[in-house]
C-alpha cells in the first residue's frame, strides 16, 4: 500500500476511535460523579439531592475525579489506533532465503 493511503488510513481510523470512545464516555455519564438527571429523580421522591457516603447530601451536579484525564484518554486511544493501522499496512519484507550450497 502507498504511504499516503497508509496515512490517511491511519488518521481516519485514529479520528474514528477517539471520537467513538468520547461518545461512549459521554452516554455513560463518565464525566460526572453525580449528574443532574441523578439530582433530578432524587427530588422528585421527595430527597433534596444525591447521598454518596452514608450522611453526605450532594445537591448540584458534581464532575468525577477523572473528568480532566478523559480528553487525553481519547487521543491517545486513537493515536494507538492509528498506529496499529498504520504498522499493519506496511511493507512486508521477503523471509530470509538460506544461501543454496549451505543446509
Amino acid at each position: 500500500m502507498k504511504t499516503p493511503v497508509r496515512i490517511f488510513a491511519a488518521a481516519a481510523v485514529a479520528l474514528a476511535v477517539g471520537l467513538a470512545v468520547m461518545a461512549h464516555d459521554r452516554q455513560m455519564g463518565a464525566e460526572w460523579a453525580v449528574s443532574a438527571e441523578q439530582i433530578a429523580d432524587a427530588r422528585a421522591y421527595g430527597k433534596p439531592g444525591v447521598e454518596l457516603p452514608p450522611g453526605h447530601m450532594v445537591t448540584e451536579p458534581q464532575r468525577s475525579e477523572g473528568a480532566d484525564r478523559l480528553p487525553l484518554k481519547w487521543i491517545l486511544l486513537g493515536l494507538v489506533a492509528g498506529g496499529a493501522v498504520l504498522a499493519g499496512t506496511g511493507h512486508r519484507r521477503e523471509p530470509a532465503r538460506k544461501p543454496e550450497g549451505r543446509r
